[in-house]
């Protein structure tokens, strides 16, 4: 019955952080008072975290706790990575707020709350982060906990990280709460990925919330990427959801695991393969798609070419339809204006849309691709560089990232050239941009303001030719295998989050940055030693992409144009071994 006094409504919100959205969690904050659930649970990621400066850790959870005070409700905390990152961060919860791990029953309800960076931490994997609770205590109070509420009518757990919906993170720990759980009614709720997801596991329904102001592309239901608190009424037959979004009301399936998969496959529905061209010129030369339906029902795939800046791209459009599991190759024909290096060459923009019929409505998916020729470029022997940002020596740069095409038209008013040159010690790069609005500052990390990020992979084949997506390659240790360093004209603040997961600059690596009217110099060393260790010997290849970095006004918006698509990209983004260089003399 609607009205049964043992019925109940308590509301979850999300994730708040990771490059958060001011205002939103505020939003959800007035919403649920409106709502009047008898109390508010989270799923963590409170504050952005990732510190172990005390006064900064301070003023980050005092914010939090003045939007917190607004609510008319009680409030529950589950830890997040960001959270609880490192050991200090895990002392000064455990002071403020006690256990990192506890329970409560209301109605004959058991709530369970877990803390997800102790059974594997996000930074670490495999471990905890030391320095407050344990592992050890937390499986204990679990087993405690559930022995002395076997009489609960249905037993809800609240953690961070979705174990069982991470490839490579299952847990022993967590399969053995998962069997402690198996002859009870429950329901797990988690956050973590900033996407919703609803599957069935064991029989039971496992929820990943979306955000509640952290960072997300906000692609919608087709994504589970959405702003939204959850509304739970709790009765005998288990709870109903209602996931309020800003533009409307849904129930648990607003995005299913089977959806979920149906994106992933309209996602992954158009491969771009390399062109590799043997001469230092380019003339004539053949683009080739790979078409691939993995979805279990046909899906159209409609793509269109738009003419390069350098060449021509004919037919200026296609479409196929594609019965389930079916492959097909499109071609199209590139012809250069006039003969054009290879190494100055602009990208044409390829536009795909690809269709299915959803389980509610239609599914969709839009991306836009490169087309670009490309070829293994030689690294000549030359003699040392003064690492000075003058870059006398170099002219003339045989690189260029200059009218960078956008994905909505128009092409980008900052510009670069580049070169790359060898000694017996180090690897040189030189960059020139001009840029008729520079914004340098202090205050702001190296990837928030105007420069130049060098991405360089020096190890062998398969691994530097792959593509994977940021969070694979930072559980495979991609990342942390790379170069990327980010040349400014200031000494930028530190960026905690982004350090975490590289590796520390190389010993020996050298730069120089010189700002001029229009524009600026920079220059970079990076030591043999460096390549020579992640080749697993002598180099002989590497793979580069240069970012140019552009903010057109003092902490505003700002773009970054690659000189080749992104290897962490979705594979219909990427160029597979896009932008190898050789060692040559």
């Amino acid at each position: 019955m609607a009205d049964d006094p043992r019925d109940f409504e308590f509301a979850v919100v999300s994730d708040r952080t990771s490059a958060h959205r001011d205002g939103v969690f505020e939003a959800a904050v007035d919403a649920i008072n409106l709502l009047r659930p008898a109390f508010v649970v989270s799923v963590g990621d409170l504050i952005e975290g990732d510190t172990e400066d005390a006064a900064v850790l301070d003023a980050m959870w005092a914010e939090f706790e003045a939007i917190i005070a607004r609510l008319q409700m009680p409030f529950f905390r589950v830890p997040g990575n960001h959270d609880y990152s490192n050991p200090t961060m895990a002392r000064d919860w455990t002071r403020r707020f006690g256990p990192s791990y506890y329970q409560f029953r209301y109605k004959d309800v058991l709530f369970l709350v877990l803390n997800s960076e102790l059974f594997s931490s996000y930074r670490n994997p495999g471990r905890p982060v030391e320095g407050g609770d344990t592992q050890d205590a937390q499986m204990r109070f679990i087993e405690r906990a559930l022995a002395g509420n076997a009489d609960a009518r249905w037993t809800l757990v609240f953690l961070h990280q979705p174990f069982w919906d991470t490839p490579g993170r299952q847990h022993t720990d967590w399969e053995r709460v998962e069997a402690l759980l198996a002859d009870r009614r429950y329901t797990v709720l988690a956050g973590h990925f900033h996407r919703y997801t609803k599957q069935i596991r064991h029989g039971r329904e496992y929820i990943t919330l979306g955000t509640t102001g952290g960072g997300s592309r906000l692609r919608g239901i087709d994504r589970g990427e959405f702003d939204h608190v959850m509304l739970v009424t709790m009765s005998d037959a288990g709870p109903v959801v209602a996931n309020l979004l800003l533009d409307g009301i849904h129930d648990a399936d607003v995005h299913t695991e089977a959806m979920r998969s149906l994106m992933w496959g309209l996602d992954h529905a158009v491969t771009t393969q390399p062109l590799v061209v043997a001469s230092e010129r380019f003339t004539t030369g053949e683009q080739r798609f790979a078409l691939h339906n993995g979805a279990d029902r046909p899906i159209t795939v409609r793509g269109r070419f738009a003419a390069g800046a350098h060449f021509d791209v004919t037919p200026s459009e296609v479409e196929r339809t594609l019965a389930p599991g079916a492959s097909e190759q499109v071609l199209v024909a590139l012809r250069a204006h006039e003969p054009v290096a290879v190494a100055r060459l602009t990208p044409s923009l390829a536009h795909w849309t690809v269709e299915a019929q959803g389980e509610r409505r239609p599914a969709r998916s839009e991306s836009t691709t490169w087309v670009i020729p490309d070829r293994l470029f030689p690294v000549r022997a030359a003699g040392p560089v003064a690492v000075d940002a003058d870059l006398a020596e170099w002219a003339p740069l045989r690189f260029a990232l200059e009218d960078w095409p956008l994905a909505e038209g128009g092409s980008a008013e900052a510009k670069l050239r580049f070169d790359v040159r060898r000694d017996r010690d180090f690897l040189y790069f030189a960059f020139d941009v001009q840029d008729p609005t520079p914004d340098f500052s202090e205050a702001r990390v190296g990837q928030k303001q105007d420069g130049v990020t060098v991405e360089l992979d020096a190890r062998p084949d398969p691994a530097r030719s792959e593509n994977r997506g940021v969070r694979p390659s930072i559980e495979d240790g991609t990342l942390a295998s790379l170069l990327i360093t980010t040349l400014t004209a200031v000494e930028p603040l530190p960026d905690p989050a982004l350090d975490s997961v590289l590796s520390p600059p190389p010993e020996g690596l050298r730069r120089a940055v010189r700002t001029h009217a229009g524009g600026y110099r920079a220059e970079l060393a990076v030591p043999r030693s460096f390549l020579d260790e992640r080749a697993g010997g002598e180099w002989e290849r590497f793979r580069l992409n240069v970012i140019l970095q552009d903010f057109d006004g003092k902490g505003g918006p700002g773009r970054d144009h690659e000189w080749r698509p992104s290897r962490f990209g979705a594979p219909n983004l990427t160029i597979h071994g896009a932008g190898t260089f050789a060692r040559e003399g």
